[in-house]
């Protein structure tokens, strides 16, 4: 892998107001959901680089989103939004 541009990582606490930063990361989930989830931010790159579009939901791109069981990724473009 090459080297990474600086980015961060933040989150919200299971029924709270606010998100944080965070220190790591863990994806819990079979290997088809995980790559399912690397396909989604590899297309929001894509969309981000060729529409300059500033942030995509994964639940917006999943048919039938259960927010029971799954918690939503944001990809945020940083050449358009400042943390």
């Amino acid at each position: 892998m090459s080297r990474l541009n600086h980015f961060s990582v933040y989150g919200v606490e299971e029924g709270g107001p606010n998100g944080v930063r965070l220190e790591s990361v863990s994806i819990v989930g079979d290997p088809e959901t995980i790559r399912e989830i690397g396909a989604f931010l590899i297309k929001a790159a894509e969309e981000m680089s060729e529409n300059g579009l500033e942030h995509l939901h994964l639940q917006d791109v999943v048919e039938g989103f259960d927010y029971e069981k799954n918690v939503d990724f944001i990809a945020l473009n940083g050449l358009v939004v400042n943390f």
